[in-house]
């Protein structure tokens, strides 16, 4: 910490006393400060090692002995900071002065006396030369003599009394809420928009990214992930699923068609293709989370109980080919439909993050600045 300081020092030197009778009524001097015995009074925690005057000014000496020397002084003085509270912090620097070469039993420090008479509890601050500091200001500025331990023999040899003034400054927040604080906050709501994007488009996280493009052919769901992320956690989390358009769209009516004479093949054929048939209009739609119908028993349907009850080998082509695509179109649809459900419980996920994030991010701020209003100096800093 630097400081500019005027020392206002007062002695009495009994040689230095006469009667302004004898000398024209004479009552003050002004003499050189290398001309008169001076205590040597320095910082003690000084940081650059210069422990001297900035200017070694005259000295006014009274017709009673007593001298006052009030030199400028340039200081720089170690002040451990602490920054727990950083912007919001507060500090406690100390400046010690003592004799340096005699101790409490040849020198006896005061503090100085006020314009009441009274001894000055506090550093005095000249208003028309003190300049405000862009990012401290002094809240409290006390002073204390601390006395030397006892000492037992009661001489006080070896021993010195020490003069410390307190500076209680605390940290203006201004400047690092504008260009520290806020720039965080801002960037903490960026975060929490980019959760609204889909998983496709950012790389945000590798495990909603990881979930998002499962498919049956490289992960099986398990059971407690589809009752967790697909059942339970959603309908916590404001998220639901979206039908599908098989869902959404009703049946289309049937069509009615004239039937032309001498075409009954054909309309079969238009209404296969103006009448799309559901996939389980020959067998029976199984759910994707049971065992599929095994080849015996489709073998079983096709040839009947016996070769003689069972059907022509055309028809029996035609109904195996038709049993080919349509395990192959419910493989498909199972298939996409597993593929959905990784990627709504991705979507979870992504939201259960997004949840957290804003949790820990608004509870950690609130704790932060809620703790750093409640650091405040002193109101008496001798309580």
């Amino acid at each position: 910490m630097t400081t500019k300081v005027y020392l206002d020092l007062e002695w009495k030197d009994y040689r230095l006393s006469w009667d302004p009778a004898d000398y024209e009524g004479i009552d003050l001097l002004r003499i050189t400060a290398a001309s008169v015995w001076l205590p040597d009074v320095v910082l003690l925690n000084n940081n650059d090692g210069n422990f001297g005057v900035a200017l070694d000014i005259n000295v006014v000496v009274a017709s009673d002995g007593s001298v006052r020397w009030q030199p400028p002084g340039n200081y720089r003085s170690s002040c451990s900071i602490q920054v727990t509270y950083f912007p919001f912090d507060w500090q406690n620097c100390t400046m010690v002065f003592r004799s340096y070469s005699y101790d409490s039993s040849e020198v006896s420090l005061h503090t100085g006396a006020g314009p009441d008479g009274q001894d000055r509890q506090e550093v005095y601050i000249h208003e028309g030369t003190f300049i405000e500091n862009s990012q401290w200001e002094i809240i409290h500025k006390p002073s204390r003599l601390i006395p030397p331990p006892g000492d037992p023999r009661g001489s006080g040899e070896g021993q010195h009394e020490e003069v410390t003034f307190y500076l209680i400054i605390r940290r203006k927040p201004l400047f690092y809420l504008v260009n520290v604080i806020a720039p965080c906050i801002l960037i903490t709501l960026l975060a929490i928009f980019v959760f609204y994007l889909p998983p496709d488009a950012v790389i945000l996280s590798v495990v909603v990214l990881n979930l998002h493009h499962r498919s049956p052919h490289t992960h099986q769901m398990p059971f407690w992930v589809r009752q967790i992320f697909i059942h339970k956690l959603p309908l916590y989390l404001g998220l639901k699923r979206p039908k599908s358009e098989r869902d959404q769209k009703p049946e289309p009516p049937p069509v009615a068609l004239r039937e032309p004479p001498g075409s009954g093949w054909g309309r079969g054929t238009d209404e296969y293709f103006i009448r799309k048939p559901p996939n389980d209009f020959l067998f029976p739609k199984p759910n994707r989370f049971q065992p599929e119908l095994s080849a015996l028993d489709l073998r079983r349907f096709i040839d009947g109980p016996s070769r003689a009850a069972g059907l022509p080998a055309e028809l029996r082509e035609v109904v195996s080919s038709i049993s080919y695509i349509a395990r192959q179109l419910q493989e498909q649809e199972d298939h996409d439909a597993l593929k959905e459900d990784w990627q709504f419980v991705a979507m979870v996920v992504d939201r259960l993050f997004l949840w957290t994030f804003i949790i820990c991010t608004s509870v950690g701020t609130l704790v932060i600045f809620l703790d750093a209003t409640y650091h405040l100096p002193p109101p008496d800093p001798f309580p």
